[in-house]
């Protein structure tokens, strides 16, 4: 299930409009705006992933893409600036691609293979299960923010 944008919980989301924005919230912190509508999301691109169906097999990125891409493109003899391009992406996303500080949908990632002549998708095997952190984390959210606002 996704997150919600303030306090973090894994919950069913609901958009809602919040001092002048749309957020996608729980329904605790739907109370600081008001309703717009449910959320039924069914792919995430923040780092959520579809749930997983029995009769469908499930794929990853391999952990090496950002060396594959890079070698890939250098051995084409292609500048990052035209390889984005020929894929209609931005610059700045090829970059961090190959740098590996962001990683490619799965649909982009089998596009960029058959450009580069590689494999960046494998299949995910049963053993390897992605973790889900559940439960409070230290970090400061949103919604910590204007619990500390309203008590002042």
């Amino acid at each position: 299930m996704p997150l919600c944008e303030m306090c973090g919980k894994d919950e069913r989301l609901v958009l809602a409009e919040i001092e002048g924005g749309e957020l996608n919230v729980c329904s605790n912190c739907v109370k600081y705006g008001t309703v717009k509508k449910k959320v039924e999301l069914k792919q995430f691109r923040s780092g959520f992933q579809q749930r997983p169906t029995p009769d469908r097999p499930q794929y990853k990125i391999v952990s090496n893409y950002a060396v594959l891409i890079r070698g890939s493109r250098e051995k084409k003899g292609m500048k990052q600036e035209e390889f984005a391009k020929f894929l209609n992406e931005r610059e700045s996303i090829v970059s961090k691609w190959e740098q590996g500080h962001l990683i490619p949908r799965i649909d982009v990632a089998r596009r960029i293979g058959k450009i580069l002549g590689i494999n960046l998708v494998e299949l995910e095997t049963e053993g390897e299960k992605v973790e889900v952190k559940k439960g409070k984390s230290n970090e400061f959210t949103l919604g910590d923010f204007v619990k500390m606002r309203k008590r002042k």
